[in-house]
């Protein structure tokens, strides 16, 4: 939502006011897999999110709180952008790198401006369902389960980059996910991994 002041004599835009103020701010990070990093949140004027928009239309980053209805995610917050201390979520902060960094090198390497080459959100969701052993692109987003049988959570750099890499195929190759196609469409996604 904008406020949009318009000169009335010539229709010329003199001055808009936003009123919606969520600012991108770089944040540290202490993840799970890849020690400390450095990450970009945004700020609501009272907390900070797992949310930016300075990469295509944005890289976000949900809590399923082990559940599987994702209308029901919450955000992860902080409230310094100091993601280091022991009750913030490390592997919430390893999903959200590493789709930072997936972006980056997709779009450092290709000049490829996210999976859809038009900025596509990358949407992930952690702590996905309880005693969940794996990670998925389903066509729209990533999830990530914490894991089961003495697995931890899935959300690894090689991981990130496995599953985003699925949506990019979406867009590009669209290769069936079965047989032949299926496995290429796994090695593409190891390889980028």
């Amino acid at each position: 939502r904008r406020e949009i002041y318009i000169n009335a004599m010539n229709g010329e835009v003199v001055f808009e006011n936003n009123l919606i103020h969520h600012a991108d701010s770089t944040g540290s990070a202490n993840t799970g897999y890849s020690g400390s990093q450095t990450i970009i949140s945004d700020y609501t004027s009272s907390e900070f999110r797992l949310r930016e928009s300075g990469r295509g239309n944005g890289v976000q980053t949900y809590n399923m709180n082990e559940g599987t209805n994702y209308g029901a995610a919450t955000d992860f917050t902080d409230s310094d952008n100091n993601w280091t201390s022991t009750n913030v979520d490390q592997y919430a902060t390893d999903a959200h790198w590493g789709a930072e960094m997936t972006y980056d090198f997709y779009w450092n390497h290709f000049g490829r401006n996210s999976i859809n080459n038009a900025g596509f959100t990358l949407r992930s969701y952690v702590h996905y369902d309880q005693n969940y052993g794996n990670a998925f692109w389903d066509g729209q987003r990533m999830t990530y389960g914490d894991g089961s049988s003495g697995t931890t959570p899935f959300t690894a750099l090689d991981i990130a980059g496995h599953e985003i890499t699925h949506g990019l195929t979406t867009f590009t190759a669209d290769l069936v996910y079965s047989y032949e196609s299926g496995a290429l469409n796994e090695s593409f996604s190891d390889i980028f991994g």
